[in-house]
């Protein structure tokens, strides 16, 4: 308190003396006053920004903006063209009265805190294996996660060992180009379109969506999806809409797998007014240009596809795989129907397999058999009556099993077997 009175009398005895000076000048003469004002001015300015620095730079300043001498000793030891940097922010001033003794740097603080590792290198050359690396197809596979396609593949197909066998080497093949890839291998893209052969029902369809996630999975696909198509959906009727219609279903199977069932239908050369061909050409250009964005699989019955593709050579070869699609015996289509019966919570009683495979062994050689397709509808039906039977007896009180249990009398009766001939 008494030094800020004493600072504030001294302040007013020096402004009392500057204006009995100034009195005196012009007293003497308006020319001196004059010099002498502005003399006064001058030197209050100076003053004025003097004592604005002494302020920065006391240490109560410094303290109130977090600047400590220790961290100003950083400063002078950080690097010349960093500290060149902040000369317009740290006056000079400052830094001499506050660093002290300048502090060189230790060789520990002047060396890099880590080493690169391998695997950083590795990473900053995209995750490029080195060649004394190695790779387990094990661990690529978990990567891609298809494990569990191919335990889809085995669990909800039964039987077709060949096509399984041929999805896999499909499967190996891509696989051993994603380790390749690991090390900075390079190969053309492998030709992936394929042809599906065999007779409705057998899991061409099931198989092509599980190719299509598979292919995505493996980095060879963006999307993955499936886009069925078939004739009608490609070609038209009338001169110049099948090319727009071709191409706003190509457009939709981009990223995925385009497959085009009874495919053998697209080219009809007992009609010279088809527009079939044309859907052809151009599916012929997206499959050569695009097939890193796109895969088709055309299916239907064998002997129909051979005779397109011999009326067809360019699309024989831009296929590459072929997978035949057999048919199930009794036994297959047998344990399709209880595994269609097991998503649902039913199963057959003893006498109702009896039943139907009875009834199997008859449909199968009968005409528009559809494999898999004829044995769903069949458990339709046999849930049809099933719910009937229990049905008739509204006052009866029905067990856990009894509600899942398909008998022998909800099995089509024997003697409309013969005569049945629908799918």
């Amino acid at each position: 308190m008494r030094a800020a009175t004493l600072r504030y009398s001294l302040l007013g005895i020096f402004l009392l003396g500057i204006a009995i000076g100034l009195f005196m000048a012009w007293q003497a003469s308006h020319v001196l006053f004059g010099l002498a004002l502005g003399s006064t001015i001058m030197v209050a300015v100076l003053l004025l920004f003097a004592r604005d620095n002494w302020r920065q730079t006391s240490s109560r300043g410094l303290d109130s903006r977090g600047i400590r001498p220790d961290s100003l000793r950083l400063i002078v030891g950080m690097d010349p063209g960093l500290r060149r940097e902040m000369v317009g922010i740290v006056p000079v001033a400052l830094v001499r009265r506050m660093s002290g003794p300048r502090i060189r740097p230790s060789a520990a603080s002047r060396a890099p805190l880590t080493k690169p590792s391998a695997s950083r290198r590795t990473r900053r050359r995209g995750d490029t294996l080195q060649p004394y690396e190695t790779v387990t197809l094990a661990a690529e596979r978990h990567r891609a996660g298809i494990d569990d396609v191919f335990a889809a593949l085995d669990s909800e197909l039964i039987g077709l060992v060949p096509v399984k066998k041929k999805v896999e080497e499909i499967g190996s093949l891509l696989l051993i180009d994603r380790a390749r890839q690991r090390f900075g291998l390079s190969a053309s893209r492998p030709n992936l379109h394929m042809c599906f052969t065999g007779p409705p029902g057998t899991g061409k369809t099931t198989v092509a969506m599980m190719m299509a996630d598979l292919l995505r999975r493996l980095g060879y696909l963006e999307k993955g999806h499936l886009v069925h198509a078939m004739r009608d959906d490609l070609v038209a009727e009338y001169i110049g809409q099948t090319a727009p219609k071709t191409k706003q279903v190509l457009d939709r199977a981009m990223g995925g797998v385009l497959f085009i069932d009874e495919a053998y239908t697209l080219y009809r050369a007992e009609d010279s007014k088809d527009y079939g061909q044309e859907c052809i050409d151009i599916l012929l250009q997206v499959m050569e240009n695009d097939r890193d964005k796109l895969v088709v699989i055309l299916a239907g019955y064998k002997d129909r596809m051979d005779r397109f593709f011999e009326s067809n050579p360019g699309m024989s070869s831009r296929i590459a795989h072929h997978l035949e699609f057999a048919e199930y015996d009794v036994d297959e289509l047998l344990a399709i129907g209880r595994l269609m019966l097991d998503r649902s919570s039913y199963y057959l009683a003893d006498e109702a397999v009896t039943a139907f495979s009875e009834y199997l062994q008859v449909r199968m050689h009968q005409p528009w058999f559809a494999n898999a397709r004829s044995v769903r509808n069949e458990l339709e039906s046999a849930r049809l009556r099933h719910a009937h039977r229990l049905a008739a007896e509204p006052g009866r009180h029905l067990s856990r099993d009894e509600l899942m249990r398909i008998e022998a009398a909800d099995i089509l009766p024997s003697h409309a077997r013969a005569g049945r001939s629908t799918p």
